[in-house]
């Protein structure tokens, strides 16, 4: 069941899902349905999905909160704290590496970010959900990571619209991420976020990562290691470990190991948005997940130029449903598409090698030779185990100089349905 929004509030740019201590927005135009679950017992909007318990209200008009709010200027930071935020304390004084301690453990508070240091950074520590305004902040720290969320909870990253936000950490301090969460992060609004992750990761989260539908644009510009990179949890059911895209538009580039990297039994799901993706690192993968990757939706772009890299990677298997995926394939070694089956003893999830397509429509071109050094042949998709089509079309060109490239390799093949280079099962 659907809700259609009345045409009298077009005029009106955003709307507003309100919980109390923040909201996400939404445009108009991408919001005129919102789905009712059969069972009315939540909505569906651009993808996110909300219980009725978990909101207040749906505004037109941006709504106000109470916040924490945290200005930067060069060396020295402004702390300003509401009264009624009980239990929150800053130890940090003036300085512009800002520590915030918050006691609470039933109330969920708001902390905004906003101005510039060169040399600053922002921690918070803390046992309790809360949300992280990103008001227009350009923030490099020179001792460890810009970001650090010492809390094992849901943490709301608002970038807000009309904003540009940028974060950078420490070459060489022993951080795990430029911008970290020790438990979960969902981002969302239509502002920009840029990182950097000069000693390690750029994103991290120690569980999952989540970007609403809301979302704006997101810039990965660099990375030591990988791009964004969430999973600790031990957990084989992927509930806690996981990379989850509704929407937004994200750019991934020069990182040293992995784009995306869903981590310990991780999964990916790809519902919405726009990835643009560039692996030009050896031996790296744009998006690799240790359990189950799942596409319903979206568009992913993908240039693939380092040597043994590959394009997107499920340790067990894949599942392609939906949306729209464009790979240049041109490195030595490269693979487009990869469901990789996994016997060592230190793999997490053991097995696998399994990818099944059933609407996804795959544009590729496959230019890359053998790599002779680690004896990996180039392929546009590469099934250790079955490869399994009903639907969908593959369009996989191969102009390789090398006779050995092949567009489709797969112990088994069943393809029942969907195209091939225009042609019909």
């Amino acid at each position: 069941m659907s809700m259609g929004l009345c045409s009298s509030v077009f005029a009106q740019q955003k709307v507003y899902i309100c919980d109390g201590y923040g909201y996400d927005a939404y445009d108009v135009n991408a919001a005129t349905d919102i789905r009712l679950s059969a069972d009315r017992k939540s909505i569906t909007i651009c993808e996110d999905t909300y219980l009725l318990t978990d909101f207040d209200s749906i505004t037109f008009s941006e709504p106000q909160f109470d916040k924490v709010v945290i200005k930067y200027n060069g060396t020295s930071a402004s702390v300003s704290i509401p009264a009624s935020y009980a239990g929150v304390t800053c130890t940090s004084g003036t300085s512009s590496h800002v520590v915030i301690k918050s006691a609470t453990t039933d109330k969920e508070y708001l902390y905004s970010l906003e101005g510039t240091s060169s040399d600053g950074s922002f921690t918070l520590n803390g046992n309790y959900k809360l949300s992280v305004e990103l008001a227009g902040i350009d923030l490099t720290s020179k001792k460890g990571a810009a970001v650090d969320i010492e809390c094992g909870k849901r943490i709301d990253i608002l970038v807000k619209d009309g904003t540009v936000n940028s974060f950078a950490d420490y070459a060489n301090g022993d951080q795990k991420a430029a911008f970290y969460s020790k438990g979960h992060m969902e981002f969302k609004g239509a502002g920009t976020l840029s990182v950097t992750g000069n000693a390690k990761h750029a994103l991290g989260a120690k569980e999952y990562i989540e970007f609403k539908g809301s979302l704006g644009t997101v810039n990965i510009l660099g990375a030591e290691s990988d791009g964004i990179h969430c999973g600790k949890g031990e957990k084989g059911d992927g509930e806690n470990n996981y990379f989850q895209m509704n929407g937004g538009n994200v750019t991934i580039s020069k990182c040293g190991s992995d784009c995306i990297d869903s981590d310990d039994y991780g999964c990916v799901r790809i519902k919405g948005g726009r990835l643009n993706i560039t692996v030009s690192q050896a031996d790296g993968c744009g998006i690799k997940c240790d359990s189950l990757f799942t596409m319903t939706g979206g568009n992913i772009d993908i240039d693939i130029t380092g040597a043994s890299s590959e394009g997107i990677r499920s340790n067990y298997r894949g599942t392609f449903s939906g949306g729209t995926i464009t790979e240049n394939v041109s490195g030595k070694g490269t693979r487009g598409i990869r469901g990789k089956a996994c016997t060592k003893v230190t793999d997490k999830v053991k097995g696998g090698g399994y990818i099944d397509f059933s609407g996804t429509n795959v544009v590729m071109t496959v230019s890359g030779v053998n790599d002779s050094e680690n004896d990996q042949k180039c392929f546009g998709i590469k099934a250790d185990k079955e490869l399994n089509q009903t639907a969908g079309d593959l369009t996989i060109n191969v102009t390789s100089t090398d006779k050995t490239t092949k567009g489709i390799n797969a112990d088994t093949d069943n393809w029942t349905g969907g195209t091939r280079n225009g042609k019909n099962k």
